[in-house]
């Protein structure tokens, strides 16, 4: 069954992080990436802010558990939390309906 996680706010970038937080659910420690702002209705203005924040907020929390790991060292915590953000900001995209720019102007 998944889990409600904290609310995730992005500490790095000043704005619609706080306006607009997303929140997601969990099951067995990863964040489950299609749930990424389910609490915003996924036709709204809202969901888009929310989806386009989510990036920097995982980049970050990522960024942050890493250096505590690297510090800190009995830091088996860490260094799961930072699996948990670090797997999910690699994987996510904010809008994976759309699709992948051609850089190569059709050639």
């Amino acid at each position: 069954m998944a889990n409600l996680s904290s609310q995730a706010l992005a500490t790095t970038t000043p704005g619609y992080g706080k306006r607009f937080p997303a929140k997601w659910l969990e099951r067995s420690g990863e964040i489950l990436l299609d749930t990424i702002c389910y609490n915003y209705p996924a036709d709204s203005y809202m969901y888009r802010l929310c989806r386009e924040e989510a990036v920097h907020t995982l980049n970050a929390r990522c960024q942050r558990y890493e250096a505590v790991a690297q510090h800190s060292p009995d830091s088996n915590h860490y260094l799961e939390l930072a699996d948990k953000y670090c797997v999910a900001a690699r994987l996510y995209r904010p809008f994976p309906e759309q699709a992948p720019l051609d850089n190569n102007n059709g050639q």
